[in-house]
């Protein structure tokens, strides 16, 4: 009420919004600790220090997303798409239920895509919840979580105020929702993302974790068949990853994401380069081939790139490219196009793990359909037999 009531009545986005925040923030420290869900999240887990970085970086960044939206809704037409007479309130749910189901999406994503599940982990890093919680978020990932989003409401024309409101009362939301506060909202809770839900999205076992998705709003796993609330109380021992050497200083989580692995990521650099290399021969051998006008084994050259590329994104975009350059060339249209689709979908299937192994990758195979291992190519070394 102070946060929508004082901007609705003309009080400056700053210092009103960090102010009350703030206090927010801080009652909810309060409140957890005459009424804890688990005594035993009220001690420091090692990540007082590191989780306190995260908000105070995140919660500056929430105030310069503010700032920067100010500074560019002139280049927008605001109100176009947008309800501009509606109250302050209300224009700030709408902005609430478009980034949600963006916070949602990219949320659902990053347990299925290794890179960005690098990103996430952070959040799933700690051994306890507790009101910091919700701020411990790589800032990149909190970024391509909020994104997709952001830019819809300000190109629908939602005023600064309504989106700055929004991310406001998100950031109090946040530590109520990973507050380590025994609370309890009643019906609500298949509503709106309660710490009594999104605790169960914190479980230390992966395949228990895929639930709960929501920021705020329940719909999208409601929609999605994401939501689950088992009837049981969830163990203080019961949530963070089963990696126990994760770094819990806030230096190491930023470049976490971005750290090579190690061992296992050995073998996978190796076979990376045997991959490229084949790859880049096989795309030689097409040229050639094309040159003399054999463009069967032209194409051929192209499926066997294909495969030993697939597992690769970037080396699988340009195999695509490769295909595509060759049907372009020789004015297969049906080609061409098979080759424009692969191009959109194959990004996707990296992300949702759904490549199929040894497809040849030409509209001649089907789009998800396997194939076999070619008997042209040595399944170790990648040449040719």
């Amino acid at each position: 009420m102070v946060l929508f009531g004082g901007l609705a009545a003309g009080w400056p986005y700053f210092p009103t919004v960090p102010l009350t925040v703030a206090a927010a923030l801080a009652c909810v420290a309060l409140l957890e600790r005459r009424q804890p869900f688990h005594s035993a999240w009220g001690r420091d887990h090692r990540d007082s220090k590191c989780d306190a970085i995260h908000a105070a970086v995140n919660l500056l960044v929430l105030l310069a997303v503010h700032g920067v939206v100010a500074a560019l809704a002139p280049l927008w037409s605001a109100g176009t798409w947008w309800p501009d007479r509606w109250p302050l309130w209300a224009q700030a749910l709408t902005v609430g239920a478009v980034l949600d189901l963006s916070l949602y999406g990219v949320h659902w994503l990053s347990h299925r895509a290794a890179w960005l599940w690098r990103f996430h982990a952070i959040h799933h890093s700690s051994e306890r919840l507790y009101w910091l919680n919700g701020e411990r978020r790589h800032p990149l990932h909190a970024g391509m979580m909020a994104a997709p989003g952001l830019l819809a409401v300000v190109l629908m024309g939602a005023p600064a105020q309504a989106i700055g409101a929004w991310l406001g009362l998100l950031a109090v939301h946040l530590a109520f929702q990973h507050s380590n506060l025994d609370y309890r909202v009643g019906p609500l809770r298949f509503v709106i993302g309660a710490a009594e839900v999104h605790r169960w999205h914190h479980k230390r076992e992966y395949e228990d974790a895929q639930v709960n998705y929501g920021e705020f709003w329940m719909l999208w796993d409601h929609l999605f068949g994401t939501f689950r609330l088992p009837k049981h109380t969830l163990g203080a021992n019961e949530v963070g990853l089963k990696e126990a050497d994760f770094p819990m200083e806030y230096g190491p989580q930023l470049v976490y994401p971005f750290r090579r692995r190690p061992a296992a990521a050995d073998v996978s650099a190796d076979d990376h380069g045997l991959a490229r290399a084949a790859f880049l021969r096989e795309t030689g051998i097409a040229a050639s081939r094309e040159a003399a006008s054999d463009l069967r084994a032209a194409w051929r050259a192209h499926e066997l790139g294909h495969i030993v590329a697939q597992p690769y994104l970037g080396l699988h975009l340009r195999s695509h490219a490769a295909m595509l350059g060759l049907a372009w060339r020789t004015r297969n249209v049906a080609e061409v196009a098979a080759q424009l689709a692969r191009l959109a979908l194959a990004p996707v299937g990296h992300a949702l793990g759904r490549t199929p192994p040894q497809n040849a990758g030409t509209g001649r195979f089907g789009v998800m359909e396997h194939g076999a291992w070619p008997p042209e190519l040595d399944p170790n070394t990648f040449q040719r037999r």
